[in-house]
């Protein structure tokens, strides 16, 4: 099954990057859980152009984002922290938890295994908390609001590495569940995600320029409203250029969607007018507000980190109006296959996301072991929805069968449109 989930969500090596990578900014909590991991550079990365990619930028990015996102939500005072997604960080381990009910979520391969090691390190550090993993789907409501069972608010929730991985349906199902929530328990979303690209474009600049003359030049061009990227090309060229590309490559890269914001206004524009139209209103602050030490940079280049991080903001996120929210779709998950001579047929109910993709695709690979396809028909008349997980086994279904001989039938309207906004309408015959 740990395999399944792998090939359906192909992220893990961004998680276990993180943890790495923290470790290498001198962080003794994250060193500590990726030792008794197993996790080594070597294993993380198979090329080495993605050996090149985990820099002395990437370090810091990753010492940035996380420290400053622990102090924010210190700050928010709340004593219930969502942590979603939780990946392989040590949150958990924080001392500012302590005192806090520590609620963390994330894919079951994920939490499968942070949940024991967690409970683990605390037994060893004779250290009692209130740490509690769960395996969820952000989009999926039902997964989402069983995590909470028992909970009090008000809530932090917070996303870290997660927005720029969504489709906008997904995005749109996510910020539905979290003004569902907020509604509920009460409190704040917090994430630097919508700027991802603007901390590591503005880090990279900081670390790689040759001297800090040059960095400090290169800090004062991320000024204004120009797009980042095109700072950072003109600034580095193709030193800078290649360094993004080749963690792209090693650790999966990220997608552009209505909640990447480079620096333009109408891209500003654009992410808000989205929240707004889910319910939700975002509050922008500098990151340098909560500028952590970092101890991947020296001091000077540490003080032009923080000048930077004046122009990249983390978001407050919070109801905003009387819009209702969208109930969802929370349907049991139910799949069932048969095959007559060459063809395949899928039956698919409920929802199709991470949670429930694996065994999707265990259910194809079972019916398809040993024979030779021809066609595949997939029959949604009682799909509710689908992620780009379910997206995924689509797609490896298309590569064993063949292009052209997996049909659709009877998807309904959302399905349709995420079809349509992410290409499949072109790799899917829809009926």
């Amino acid at each position: 099954m740990d395999e399944l989930r792998e090939r359906t969500n192909p992220v893990f090596n961004t998680a276990r990057a993180t943890l790495l990578q923290l470790a290498q900014a001198g962080h003794t909590g994250a060193a500590m859980m990726a030792d008794k991991l197993g996790l080594d550079l070597a294993g993380m990365t198979a090329t080495d152009e993605g050996k090149k990619a985990m820099s002395r930028s990437n370090v810091a990015v990753l010492e940035l984002r996380y420290r400053s996102m622990n102090a924010f939500i210190e700050a928010t005072g709340a004593k219930t922290v969502v942590d979603l997604p939780c990946g392989y960080t040590p949150r958990a381990l924080e001392d500012f938890i302590a005192d806090k009910r520590y609620i963390a979520c994330d894919l079951p391969a994920v939490t499968d295994e942070m949940g024991p090691l967690v409970e683990k390190i605390l037994a060893e550090r004779g250290q009692k908390r209130n740490v509690a993993y769960h395996g969820v789907d952000a989009t999926n409501y039902a997964s989402l609001r069983s995590a909470l069972e028992g909970v009090e608010g008000p809530l932090c929730i917070t996303t870290e590495g997660l927005l720029m991985y969504l489709t906008k349906p997904e995005l749109a199902a996510l910020m539905d569940n979290i003004r569902r929530i907020l509604d509920e328990f009460g409190g704040v979303w917090i994430t630097q995600d919508p700027e991802v690209v603007r901390v590591y474009i503005a880090m990279t600049l900081v670390v790689m320029s040759s001297d800090p003359a040059a960095a400090k030049g290169a800090v004062q061009a991320l000024g204004g409203t120009a797009d980042m990227n095109t700072v950072f090309q003109s600034k580095e060229g193709d030193k800078a250029k290649s360094t993004l590309l080749a963690t792209k490559n090693a650790f999966g890269g990220s997608a552009a969607n209505v909640m990447t914001v480079k620096g333009t206004p109408e891209q500003l524009a654009a992410a808000k007018d989205f929240l707004r139209a889910h319910g939700l209103k975002a509050e922008l602050t500098p990151v340098a507000r909560q500028m952590p030490k970092l101890s991947s940079l020296d001091p000077e280049r540490t003080e032009l980190a923080r000048q930077a991080m004046e122009r990249v903001n983390l978001w407050t996120i919070t109801p905003d109006g009387d819009a209702v929210p969208v109930e969802g779709a929370d349907g049991a998950f139910g799949v069932d296959t048969a095959v007559d001579g060459g063809e395949l047929t899928v039956t698919l109910r409920g929802r199709v996301d991470s949670l429930t993709a694996p065994d999707f695709l265990a259910a194809f690979e079972k019916a398809a072991e040993g024979k030779t396809l021809t066609a595949a028909r997939v029959d949604m008349s009682r799909l509710e929805y689908i992620s780009s997980a379910g997206l995924r086994v689509l797609l490896i279904m298309t590569k064993r069968v063949g292009a052209g001989r997996v049909t659709v039938t009877e998807a309904n309207e959302l399905i349709r449109s995420i079809f349509e906004q992410t290409g499949y309408d072109d790799i899917l015959t829809l009926q």
